[in-house]
């Protein structure tokens, strides 16, 4: 199997091992990352903010998935806990420290995987 890019958060081995080396699947999930990513993270970061449990569940677990696709665990693992605050309604407000390193390697990861999809 290729070694594929690893960026500073993210690695693209386990896509491109489920995607059975099919190179056009792993271009497709990156760009829709690219292109969902910054505004799931901006919806979550306010609904952190607000305490809105339901927005935060659905949107922490969206973005949870999308993290583990592309190799990214810690940042899987804190959409893991802001879902799990969210869904046992447990003050948000408690993980918006969380919640802005998730923002930081998301957006990171965004800006680097453009370049890479380039």
């Amino acid at each position: 199997m290729e070694n594929l890019n690893y960026g500073t958060y993210y690695n693209l081995n386990y896509l491109a091992q489920i995607a059975g080396g099919d190179k056009g699947f792993v271009m497709e999930l990156t760009k829709t990352f690219i292109d969902q990513t910054p505004e799931l993270v901006k919806q979550l970061h306010v609904s952190v903010l607000e305490n809105d449990y339901n927005s935060a569940n659905y949107l922490a677990h969206r973005l949870k998935s999308s993290c583990e696709m592309l190799g990214m665990a810690f940042a899987a693992s804190i959409c893991l806990k802001i879902e799990l605050a969210a869904l046992n309604k447990r003050d948000l407000i408690r993980l918006i420290d969380d919640a802005e390193v998730l923002v930081h390697q998301l957006t990171v990861s965004t800006m680097e995987l453009t370049h890479v999809a380039a």
